[in-house]
This record gives C-alpha cells, structure tokens and sequence, in this order.
C-alpha cells in the first residue's frame, strides 16, 4: 500500500453488474459497496481510492461529470479520484485542449465539492432512503431477470440485433463472447450494451425501473409515492439514475425496435418477448413521470432533446435500412453479395453508434 501513496485502490466496474441485474440494481449495489468499502477502511484505518470503470453509455456507468460525482456515497472521495473515459466519450470530452481542459477542471471541481459537502453534510433522511432504494432495486432486478432468464430470450436477441455482426467491426481487444460459448453469462457486457442500442431496443438503460417504481407505490400507498417525489428531490443517486434512464427512453423507437424483432425466426418467442418489452416501456415511461411530475419524457432536458432531434430522423433512417442489410447479409450464399452487403452493415453500425454518441 506505501507504493500508492498509502491507499488501497478499488476497482468500480459498471458493465457485467448492469447486464446481470439491471440498471437499477447494479447502481444501487455499486453504491452499497462503496459505501460500505469507505467504513471500513476508516475503521481499518487504512483509506479507500476507487477507481470508477466507467464505459461510455450510461448502461456501463456513463453519466454528466460533476452529477456522477456528486452521487458518489458520502466520504468515497478520500483525497483521490481516478476514472477512465471509454469509447466515444474520449473525443468528445478531450478531442481538443479547450473541451479538454474544461473536463479536467469540471472533475477536479466536482471531486473538491463532494469532498468538502462529505465533511458537513447531515442527511437525516439517509436511513428511510436506503430502505426504499433496497426495495426498488430488488423489484427492479426481479423483473429484469424474468425477462433474461425467458425461454428464447438469447436467441431472440441474437437474432433482433446485430450481435454476432459486431464480430465484424475491427474494434474492441476482446471477442465479443468467451470461449465462443453461445449463453448470456458468457457474452461480454460491451456488445451486450452496444446491441441493443443499435436494435433501439435498449433495455440495459432501463428495463424493470417503471416496474420497480409501480410495486413500491403499489406496496406503501400514497406515502410511498410521495416517499419517491421526496427522494427525486433530495437523494442525487436516485435522481441521477432517473434522468439518465428519461433520456435513455427518449432514445428508444418501438417502432423500429418491431421491425428488428421480426428478424427472430420463431413467432411466439419474439411475440411474448417483444411483448414483455413494449409493456414495460410504457410503464416506466408513466411511473417516471408520475415521479417527476414532468408533463414528458426528459423534460428537464431541452438542450439534450433538442440534439437528439436534429440526429434522429438520419438515425431512424439508418436504422431500418439495418434490419433490410441483416436480413439481406444472414440470407445471402454468394461470398461475393455478402462481402458487398457487409460493407454496408456494418456503416450502418457505425453510423448509428455515432449518431447516439455513447453506445457501446
């Protein structure tokens, strides 16, 4: 530990906990576990520097900056901060010196805010937010394994997405599955995140929180619900997690993500699993706005709206002529044909993970 400065350095990863148990579950656990890493080296004496893995979506960790920060348990940030920036975000936060330098003095900024708030900060309300964050991360994670562990679900997305067409791109360090096994278990988390952005489909942002949200309410009654009105007030974990699932859901286009899901072979699968999809979305869609009170879907954030308009009818655009270049590539026998249409597929690819901006 001398060699580091006296710390004890401590990985966050945020991918394989998001594709195990949700976006919800995997956020609230990670904080759970930061927390509970910081007591114990205060009474071991011994501090605690985490180090945040952080992808570029929001599935793998993504988040603004200073509101990443400021969610951070209460003394995580023990005089040392590190992260790593992954994938498109590294050109769009330091592609230049200006967006650079501005990044390095927006984190080091936020990093001496949360530290010095740790130091004051009464939270009297702690005790009843935690229970409630526990009870929505298990109803949230009960769902979302329902729908993983559903019969046909592994084949539905291997054939809804561009999975096994990721193969195809140069990127990545890594194959796309270990060992070449065809489970969920064995899939690795970045073509896990990256396919279901490029179906539009993309429930590893947030898939069982609209469920989640509804069983507490259902469970606590109306002082449950203004028990949530109150934490999206007050608890900067829990209201960053609903503002980045708002935007992951504006994002999302079940009407393209249909045309997708007709690529999976067997009826009754891509019927009851799409089904599961389209009948979640709506309720989280409701139950985020309840909670809000927002009169639409990431209301608070015009500048990002505003953006993502501009770039959706050419990513719309690109979409559906994905679904018609994988049928087109899955079908064709001529090596020749198929060598044209993969050059094809996989600008589309590309040009979808662009578009969005943090896909993978």
């Amino acid at each position: 530990m001398r060699w580091q400065g006296g710390f004890q350095e401590v990985m966050v990863g945020y991918s394989d906990s998001n594709k195990d148990g949700g976006y919800f579950a995997s956020n609230w656990e990670l904080y759970k576990a930061q927390a509970k890493l910081t007591e114990v080296g205060e009474q071991a004496s011994v501090p605690i520097a985490f180090f945040h893995g952080r992808g570029g979506s929001v599935s793998r960790g993504g988040a603004p900056t200073a509101r990443a920060i400021e969610a951070l348990p209460q003394g995580s940030i023990n005089r040392q901060y590190r992260v790593t920036d992954q994938g498109e975000v590294v050109s769009f936060k330091y592609s230049n010196r200006g967006t650079a330098a501005y990044q390095m003095e927006l984190t080091a900024a936020s990093v001496l805010e949360h530290a010095l708030l740790s130091m004051r900060d009464v939270q009297p309300w702690k005790a009843e937010f935690d229970d409630a964050m526990e009870a929505l991360s298990g109803a949230s994670r009960a769902i979302y394994t329902q729908l993983i562990n559903h019969d046909g679900f592994v084949e539905y997305f291997q054939n809804a997405s561009p999975l096994d067409e990721l193969a195809l791109l140069n990127i990545g360090s890594r194959p796309a599955r270990r060992f070449g096994a065809r489970s969920l278990s064995d899939l690795r988390a970045i073509p896990w995140v990256f396919a279901w952005a490029q179906n539009r489909h993309i429930i590893t942002g947030w898939y069982g929180i609209g469920s989640g949200l509804k069983n507490f309410i259902e469970v606590r009654g109306e002082q449950g619900e203004e028990l949530l009105k109150r934490m999206f007030e007050k608890s900067k974990p829990f209201r960053l997690i609903l503002d980045e699932v708002e935007k992951t859901l504006r994002m999302v286009d079940l009407s393209i993500a249909r045309e997708y899901s007709k690529l999976a072979p067997d009826q009754k699968t891509r019927d009851e699993v799409f089904g599961l999809i389209e009948a979640e979305y709506a309720l989280t869609c409701e139950m985020c706005l309840r909670v809000s009170g927002g009169g639409e879907i990431a209301f608070r954030y015009p500048a990002f709206r505003e953006r993502l308009a501009e770039r959706l009818p050419v990513i719309n655009q690109v979409s559906r002529e994905q679904v018609e270049l994988l049928r087109l590539y899955r079908g064709e026998t001529d090596e020749f044909k198929r060598d044209e249409i993969k050059s094809a597929l996989l600008l589309s690819i590309n040009c979808i993970s662009v578009g969005f901006g943090a896909t993978g």
